[in-house]
């Protein structure tokens, strides 16, 4: 990564600009925090006239449900770089602002009518319950001394009315209309004085009652006629109108066609001329670029005549944290999401990414190891990266690829043990826990050595060296666990368990004394920290921290062959419960518990597979507080 300086004339500066927000490989740094207290330059601090526009087109095309894509947001005319885009800002607001409008109008009368139809039809629900009765409605509603009540009761109530008196009283009318299986449906009329009593007594009756719509005239057979009528027309006006919002949806696609990507990036032009300097007749800017990128930049300046470049590295300017920029494989692209979760590599720290890509599909694999059941997962992983474009949809793509590898291991296939021949882990349970232990060991070991080439490349004398991830803890390490397994015999016993144990301990006493050896080595006049009693008490605490931590990390890593067991474990009692008396199996119950292990189990596998990344590795040698390499292009896709 290299940190070019670039300065020209007033009159390219916009052009200069506009060649930075397009190169994917630019990242432009704030001049203006870095370069400041020089009489004559100044940072823009004019509010981006584009912000507004651009938020009312993507309203619009949310309103309009138009996705917005990368290829609407970045530049497609890359060979004109020198070309910053004509835009009437006026022009297309009025323009944005007249489409959403029409928009809002179409969607609100279409609500409207559809409010309607729904209303109308539930009027022609409660008038399908009136029956027989040929009352004129409007009659009802306008009674002076009575009043009626319609609505439905269950139909022991209505069996029972005699027992409550109902039907003998002069204070009250029941007509029944609909009398079904469970319930009756019907109209009672009162005098006004006696109503309250009345809806008293039939409230008891548990009768609930239903208002008829006001809209609805006429006898009830006249109604419906009216009430199906309008329906009609409703769901005719909606048809026109769905036509029209078709229409302006079509226009808010080309307005999104035409808009969308030069407002994207003249929007970025002005977030990076925030990051410039400049005097009254020219500019400067820093943008850090990639070496392998450089030739090609420096010949695209070159087509600019006032403008001129110089180039440092990381090193002359020890004040700017060079961005990190991600480049990986493509097998390893899809797991930078995880490491981005985690934090950002420094520039002169190793990048994790392969290193846990290469872990977690091994632990994946090893942890949730069938055929069928991994087949499921890649698939639909692949599919949900296809067709949705959700990143995790191709870590587990490759996530089941590696289950399906170990299936074929295991000899394991939607559970099944007897389709395909292999290695049964619960056949060979201490084998399995030990080698899981193994691989602990493994991939703490190389922990240690990716903060030993940080320490390198830093320059770090304390973490290369004597820290419990350097050297020194690698040594110490490795002498406790070859002394342990001469101590057990898994080891000829020619070497010797003294040696071992001296070496541990003369590396225990360097990662102790880390600090102050680090002091001498980098020739510091203050070896020891200002308070020794202190440095040494709190030291002793530390390095038996140290040493749990070694032993933690490494018994942590059992869950790897706890999980293959629990794998085949869970399958086995699926089996189990598919088994009929004739000695077959239910297909369903098989297939059901297929589903509910992927599911859960493939979920609980993945989350513990990034806790061993998290806490067991990640902490051994990544410090995680890079910053992004952002370039224009990256930030239009975000």
């Amino acid at each position: 990564m290299k940190l070019m300086n670039i300065s020209g004339g007033l009159g390219e500066f916009l052009a200069v600009l506009n060649m930075c927000a397009t190169d994917p490989y630019v990242h432009v740094e704030d001049a203006s925090s870095v370069i400041q207290g020089i009489k004559g330059l100044s940072a823009s601090d004019e509010e981006n006239p584009y912000k507004e526009i651009l938020a009312g087109l993507e309203a619009l095309a949310a309103a309009a449900g138009i996705e917005f894509s990368d290829k609407q947001k970045n530049p497609a005319n890359a060979g004109a770089l020198e070309i910053v885009p004509d835009f009437d800002g006026q022009e297309a607001q009025i323009a944005v602002k007249g489409c959403a409008d029409r928009l809002k109008e179409k969607n609100d009368e279409i609500n409207a009518a559809n409010i309607s139809v729904t209303e109308n039809q539930k009027v022609l629900g409660q008038l399908d319950h009136v029956g027989d009765i040929s009352a004129n409605l409007d009659a009802l509603f306008n009674f002076e001394f009575v009043k009626f009540r319609f609505g439905h009761m269950p139909r022991e109530a209505y069996d029972s009315i005699a027992v409550y008196g109902v039907a003998d009283t002069d204070d009250v009318f029941f007509i029944p209309s609909s009398v079904e299986k469970n319930e009756v449906w019907g109209i009672y009329f009162t005098p006004r004085a006696k109503s309250e009593k009345v809806d008293s007594m039939f409230s008891i009756l548990h009768f609930e009652r239903v208002r008829i719509s006001e809209k609805a005239h006429g006898t009830p057979e006249n109604a419906k006629i009216e009430l199906t009528k309008e329906i009609e027309s409703q769901k005719e006006k909606i048809g026109l109108l769905k036509a029209e919002m078709a229409g302006i949806i079509s226009e808010a696609e080309g307005l999104l066609g035409r808009y969308c990507e030069k407002l994207c990036l003249l929007l970025e032009i002005y977030e990076l001329k925030k990051k410039a300097v400049r005097t009254s007749a020219g500019f400067h800017l820093m943008a850090w670029v990639p070496e392998s990128h450089m030739k090609e930049f420096s010949k695209k300046l070159l087509k600019f005549s006032t403008t001129e470049s110089s180039v440092n590295s990381p090193s002359d300017v020890p004040y700017i944290t060079p961005p990190t920029l991600l480049k990986n494989f493509i097998l390893f692209r899809p797991f930078e999401q995880f490491v981005k979760m985690y934090g950002l590599p420094l520039y002169n720290e190793i990048d994790p990414t392969p290193f846990l890509a290469l872990t977690y599909i091994l632990f994946f694999g090893i942890m949730f190891g069938d055929l069928g059941q991994g087949l499921v997962i890649s698939l639909a992983g692949f599919l949900l990266w296809g067709l949705k474009r959700v990143n995790l949809g191709r870590i587990a793509g490759i996530l089941g690829l590696s289950s399906a590898a170990f299936g074929c291991v295991f000899g394991s296939v939607f559970g099944l043990e007897d389709v395909i021949s292999g290695y049964n882990p619960l056949e060979h349970i201490n084998t399995v826990l030990i080698a899981a232990v193994g691989l602990g060991v493994a991939t703490v070991s190389g922990a240690a050595v990716a903060n030993i080439i940080n320490g390198i490349k830093q320059k770090n004398v304390e973490k290369a060296l004597f820290s419990q991830n350097g050297l020194a803890g690698l040594v110490f390490y490795w002498a406790v666990i070859l002394a342990g397994l001469v101590a057990l015999k898994f080891l000829p016993p020619a070497i010797s368990v003294a040696a071992l144990v001296g070496l541990a301990a003369l590396c225990a006493l360097l990662i102790y004394l880390k600090e102050p050896l680090a002091n001498l080595v980098m020739r510091k006049s203050n070896v020891i920290p200002h308070n020794p009693g202190e440095f040494f008490v709190i030291g002793l605490f530390e390095l038996f921290e140290i040493v749990l931590s070694f032993l933690t990390n490494t018994v942590s890593f059992i869950r790897v062959g706890a999980f293959a067991l629990n794998h085949v474990g869970m399958m086995s009692v699926v089996m189990l419960l598919a088994q009929t008396s004739s000695g077959g199996r239910n297909l369903a119950v098989v297939a059901v518990g297929n589903a509910v292990v992927i599911a859960l189990e493939g979920l609980i596998v993945g989350i513990q597979c990034l806790r061993l990344q998290y806490y067991e590795i990640f902490g051994r040698f990544f410090e995680g507080s890079g910053r992004e390499f952002a370039s224009g292009e990256i930030s239009r896709k975000k």
